[in-house]
């Protein structure tokens, strides 16, 4: 049941702080952070750690951001006891690579996230200790040994290089986010837009969406391609249904666009691409070099890595590639795209 807003503000306004969180959200909803910030802090001062939470996330995700505030409300009120906040300080913590002993800290915050009863932390540690009563992070952050498919442009598999549990996992993550897929702008100074040249779903998980799992698979593509996680671009799980497809393109950025100079100067050309394949119940679906004569189709759990550049640092144009269409089932890819800084 719909609650008038009046009413709601004026409840707000006498410091009711399930109304004021409420009120938050309708203004977070509708784009005016500034106002939801305001309620949010509101609730928090008047002893909601769930609104301390939610300010943290405002401060970490929406413009204006201020990242190290927004991270020392976080860690109070994963303090304070709130599940949610010490599943994000998991996350966090495991992307922080300049962090000493960053998994150990991870850990210990998801431990904390499963004893306060969060489901999302439980599942997670069911997948990490499924290999033994423990997690051994030695395994979750070795890469699986590679072989190549190309050295000209450099394409190479791993094989096995995620589990199935793993793949399971993410597709059950980004299953109720996906959304239409966009593609590149570069009339929007690198933002996205949709596209005709692709009709498949996208799910995007950038760090306050991630959580640990997805942080020591980017680890672990780290490892192998010697590229930091910190030049990754948020982690994308990609949905072919039956027929969909992304028709022949680059995934470098072109250096000649004026309007992503910008962009190249801040983050970096996109030197290279992880694929996933997450699952493998469906016929077709290949991914297509087009110049190559060279389609590849992994196993569930295979990774396929190409780098978009040339060894000096050029786009490389031999690598325009195509997500072909499944002729039967659906079809499930974890991508990942790595900037040079």
């Amino acid at each position: 049941m719909s609650v008038n807003i009046d009413d709601l503000e004026h409840r707000a306004a006498a410091n009711d702080c399930a109304a004021q969180v409420m009120l938050a959200h309708r203004h977070q909803n509708s784009g005016r952070h500034d106002l939801a910030r305001g309620w949010f802090a509101r609730a928090a001062k008047g002893g909601d750690v769930a609104a301390l939470r939610l300010l943290a996330v405002s401060l970490l995700a929406q413009a204006p951001m201020n990242i190290g505030e927004g991270m020392g409300m976080i860690r109070t009120a994963a303090e304070r006891g709130d599940g949610e906040a010490a599943l994000l300080c998991a996350a966090f913590a495991g992307q922080d690579s300049a962090l000493a002993d960053n998994w150990t800290i991870a850990l210990d915050y998801l431990a904390r996230a499963a004893r306060s009863g969060s489901p999302q932390a439980k599942a997670q540690q069911r997948l990490l200790m499924s290999g033994g009563p423990q997690i051994d992070l030695t395994r979750w952050l070795s890469p699986a040994p590679a072989r190549a498919l190309s050295d000209a442009p450099r394409i190479a598999v791993a094989e096995g290089f995620a589990t199935p549990e793993e793949c399971d996992f993410l597709i059950a993550r980004a299953r109720p986010e996906l959304r239409e897929a966009e593609v590149y702008d570069p009339r929007g100074g690198g933002g996205f837009r949709a596209s005709g040249i692709r009709s498949n779903s996208a799910a995007s998980f950038g760090p306050v969406q991630s959580d640990l799992v997805m942080a020591l698979l980017r680890a672990r593509m780290a490892r192998w391609t010697g590229l930091a996680t910190e030049a990754m671009e948020p982690m994308s799980v990609l949905h072919y249904a039956t027929g969909e497809q992304f028709a022949p393109h680059f995934d470098f950025i072109d250096p000649l666009n004026r309007q992503l100079a910008d962009d190249l100067a801040q983050k970096g050309q996109r030197q290279a691409t992880v694929l996933v394949y997450l699952n493998d119940d469906f016929e077709g679906g290949e991914t297509e070099f087009c110049d190559l004569d060279l389609r590849h189709r992994g196993r569930k759990g295979d990774a396929l890595l190409f780098w978009n550049v040339t060894p000096e640092g050029l786009p490389d144009r031999r690598t325009r590639h195509a997500g072909l269409p499944p002729a039967r089932g659906e079809k499930w890819l974890l991508s990942q795209w790595i900037r040079g800084r």
